[in-house]
């Protein structure tokens, strides 16, 4: 009896091996916020397209702290949703191949010679957009780090009005967009969550006061939500991805 119990435990070390050799190995190559606030959902006049821009500039405008608190949560509380094997953060960012990495759409300045990124400290800013360009050349870095394949998480923010005319008012929403490639460029999921800020800006002449004292608040706030609205659906938009990861 004795020996039946030493031999299915020794099965079972076994076929949890086999399960976890199984997983695939997955590394975060970039997490960042975009400071650019999208305008394409109001209806933006030179005035403040030049405002908005002029704030993406102001270096007192630091997206910093959302940005951390969406790090946070993700690795803390996200990550375990999926059934792969996440490659630790330090071990992708002190990876040499990364540190040497220069991305053909990564980070750039604006006019008044500010980064238009919010960036963790470590990553660089990859772009997974367009011809996917970045991911076929990440395939030697994926490699290195026996990674099967590559993720990229992003925030980005953007405007949104309620009311009429100059009479209503403005607040920020949140989006997250997560994708994941295979080392050979191809897409194993791509989904994105939204959500809005509590707090709201007032408006002068049709456009919200655009400080960072103002818009700052709105954006933090907007992740606050994003994150509670995540820690919601995790669990469900893990589960579509599990399926095409095996």
């Amino acid at each position: 009896m004795k020996s039946f119990k030493v031999a299915t435990i020794f099965l079972l070390i076994i076929a949890s091996g086999i399960v976890n050799a199984q997983k695939k190995k997955v590394a975060v190559i970039t997490f960042y916020a975009d400071k650019v606030i999208d305008l394409s959902e109001v209806d933006a006049s030179a005035d403040f397209i030049a405002k908005n821009t002029k704030l993406s500039d102001d270096p007192n405008f630091n997206l910093s702290k959302p940005l951390g608190n969406f790090h946070e949560a993700f690795f803390n509380n996200y990550v375990g949703e999926f059934d792969f094997e996440l490659i630790p953060e330090e071990t992708v960012l002190q990876l040499p191949e990364y540190k040497e990495f220069e991305a053909a759409y990564g980070n750039y300045k604006n006019i008044g010679n500010q980064d238009a990124h919010e960036v963790i400290d470590g990553y660089k800013v990859v772009q997974s957009y367009g011809s996917r360009l970045e991911v076929k050349n990440l395939k030697p870095l994926a490699e290195a780090l026996g990674a099967d394949a590559v993720m990229f998480v992003r925030l980005n923010y953007k405007f949104n009005k309620t009311g009429i005319g100059k009479l209503g008012y403005y607040s920020v929403q949140a989006s997250v967009g997560i994708d994941l490639f295979s080392k050979d460029n191809k897409s194993i999921f791509q989904f994105s969550e939204i959500a809005g800020s509590k707090k709201k800006a007032v408006m002068v002449g049709g456009i919200p006061v655009m400080t960072p004292e103002k818009i700052q608040p709105m954006c933090e706030s907007a992740t606050e939500e994003l994150i509670k609205d995540m820690n919601k659906k995790i669990e469900r938009l893990a589960k579509k991805a599990n399926k095409k990861l095996k």
